[in-house]
């Protein structure tokens, strides 16, 4: 009878959290570790949205997932649910398993394998109120996604939660755990952990004084058994593909530093056979995880990101992004073409000759900056015909060279479109590639910034989205002599974003300014372009601000657009050079540092002679082809 009265209570958003508390810490005092406790059933829903998505990822491990799907299958669940299934493909036969044996299986493909970007990609997928992260090499026992669904619908303030965990041996596994800390880190997995494992850093590491036959709030789940709110994942954001491991640890964090609880409930149960994924050559090592633990206890004590790991900054909680207007919301003007020009008479006009056929279907305004140029390009921009029912573009002439950043600020603050999209003028906008592009935002308002598909002068690819910087990134980047000694390492590979499936759509951490599709209502809320950033790092640093006020920027491989790279700014290569790197300081100490002088000291030199290394490969007739 207890325990069927506190099967209805729920937890209401506006009651204190303090009381909250105290109603799980009832319900935890009373829970049985039994077995046959009745099934929590969720409440009914009217609609047929799922309760909970099941998300699986997979790479060589065929017999494993068919396992866990046969499981799945065989055991009942009061609760709504769909399963999705993350493949790298690999030739093990996965795709025929499915398609034979569990068609009611959704199968993603995904070229890459890693923990953080295929869970990401069964996130993207998901259409259920709760999204339940599952190894593949795992048994469901019965009323496991039941008990959580229903555990997490009574405790509105938990944004996820993970199960009762053991081994083959029915020895326990110890999943729900406190955070890091130096003594911690120091101790897992190293010769003293198996010397003494039952050391003190251990025990409250991992929480073995606590009760697990009952409810309790820890610090992280694993990701073996994870269960996360949807309202938590859309405040919080997703995993960090940055991270190899402790992915789950970081999401933990994040969720917390943002109000949400984590917990544990025994009631959901699983086993998980580790050692099918350890036979396949990706356990955990030494190695690896005392690299993780201490990076993550640098993220931890610093309260934020750091330039050695970077990702995508996390919202404030109580974000509105309704709150912001746009004074153009009822413009007849759907795009604001900004392009800013300087002694590049002939590329400008190859860009405007492209633009009467960049969209078909939507009003368009054209706004040239020109910063003060000598080679009759304000002329001849005037002089321009554009063809019937094109308007001809607003010329802004500047007296004097104002930078990148502050002369499309100007073209920004001239504009009038619902979208504004900043435009190089050494490119060639392909027929309706802006019309796809306004459509497709159009149907996701949550986009507040986007990337086009660059292409060479010979149609080949040109890689215009990456991640957000780091040391490791700044040494293997796109123009360093380390990428072009050794074009296919790590480094380079997840920077450039070179593993990324080009031809679809995908979130990344930035776009190129080459050409940026903005949001209106982005510039209202996040504000123009950083004219401390005379040109370079300024689209990094602006789509680092659309991601930190909560929108999502995004890369779009349907609408395409010719760049040829860096030709308006070849002459000055020294003085780009030594711009670019003044740019990417500043972006460090904007986004990264921790106002602590010896690691703001080092960046500096760093970067000064990175920077000193590139002038010199500039004089080098090997180099001296290719921007710095």
């Amino acid at each position: 009878m207890q325990r069927t009265a506190l099967a209805g209570v729920r937890i209401s958003d506006t009651q204190p959290r303090a009381e909250g508390d105290n109603k799980f810490h009832a319900e935890a005092s009373h829970y049985e570790s039994n077995l046959h406790v009745p099934i929590l059933r969720p409440p009914n829903t009217p609609s047929q949205t799922p309760d909970v998505s099941i998300i699986l990822i997979n790479w060589r491990m065929s017999e494993d997932l068919a396992s866990c799907l046969a499981c799945i299958e065989k055991h009942h669940h009061e609760c709504l649910s769909e399963t999705i299934v993350v493949n790298k493909p690999s030739g093990d036969g996965t795709e025929e398993i499915i398609a034979e044996k569990f068609p009611w299986v959704r199968l993603v493909s995904l070229p890459v394998f890693g923990f953080a970007p295929m869970r990401n990609e069964g996130i993207r997928h998901a259409r259920a109120r709760y999204y339940l992260v599952l190894d593949t090499d795992t048994e469901i026992l019965p009323h496991c996604f039941d008990q959580l669904v229903a555990f997490m619908d009574r405790h509105e303030s938990i944004g996820g939660c993970g199960g009762h965990t053991t081994r083959l041996d029915g020895q326990l596994e110890y999943n729900v755990k406190r955070f890091y800390d130096l003594p911690t880190v120091i101790a897992r997995r190293t010769p003293l952990d198996r010397l003494w494992p039952s050391n003190p850093w251990n025990t409250r590491h991992q929480m073995m004084d606590k009760d697990h036959s009952r409810p309790f709030y820890g610090d992280w789940m694993a990701g073996a058994c994870f269960c996360m709110r949807r309202e938590a994942v859309n405040q919080v954001g997703y995993f960090d593909e940055s991270m190899h491991y402790f992915e789950d640890v970081d999401w933990c964090w994040r969720a917390k530093r943002a109000g949400w609880k984590i917990a544990f409930h025994p009631g959901a149960r699983i086993i998980h056979k580790v050692q099918g994924l350890s036979k396949k050559g990706f356990n955990r090592n030494t190695l690896i995880h005392l690299k993780s633990g201490i990076r993550f206890w640098w993220k931890l004590h610093h309260q934020g990101l750091n330039w050695s790991s970077p990702s995508r900054p996390v919202p404030p909680k109580d974000l509105d992004r309704k709150t912001a207007r746009s004074n153009s919301s009822h413009s007849s003007v759907d795009l604001s073409v900004i392009i800013v020009n300087y002694n590049a008479r002939a590329l400008l006009l190859d860009c405007l000759d492209s633009l009467p056929t960049a969209t078909t279907n939507h009003h368009m305004e054209t706004i040239v900056v020109d910063n003060d140029s000598q080679d009759g390009s304000v002329e001849a921009a005037g002089e321009w015909v554009p063809p019937d029912q094109f308007s001809a573009p607003e010329i802004i002439a500047n007296m004097g060279n104002l930078g990148f950043t502050k002369a499309n600020n100007q073209g920004i603050a001239r504009s009038s479109g619902r979208y504004v999209v900043l435009l190089n003028n050494d490119t060639v906008v392909h027929p309706d590639a802006f019309g796809q592009a306004i459509e497709y935002l159009d149907k996701h308002p949550d986009i507040g910034a986007a990337g086009l598909r660059l292409l060479n002068r010979d149609g080949s690819l040109q890689l215009s989205c990456r991640r957000f910087p780091s040391f490791s990134q700044a040494l293997f980047n796109r123009y360093s002599i380390l990428t072009r000694l050794f074009p296919n390492n790590r480094f380079s590979r997840e920077y450039l974003m070179t593993d990324m499936e080009h031809n679809e759509v995908r979130d990344v951490d930035w776009v190129s300014g080459a050409c940026l599709l903005i949001r209106r209502e982005v510039l209202d809320q996040v504000g123009d372009l950083d004219e401390r950033f005379f040109m370079y790092s300024e689209d990094v640093d602006f789509c680092y601000r659309v991601w930190e006020a909560g929108w999502r920027v995004t890369y779009l491989p349907f609408a395409e657009v010719t760049h040829l790279i860096g030709q308006s700014s070849r002459r000055a290569r020294v003085l780009t050079i030594i711009e670019r790197h003044k740019s990417m300081y500043r972006f460090y100490k904007k986004h990264y540092s921790r106002n602590l002088m010896f690691l703001d000291t080092m960046t500096g030199l760093f970067i000064g002679m990175r920077c000193l290394g590139h002038l010199a490969m500039s004089r080098l007739p090997r180099f001296g082809g290719a921007r710095a």
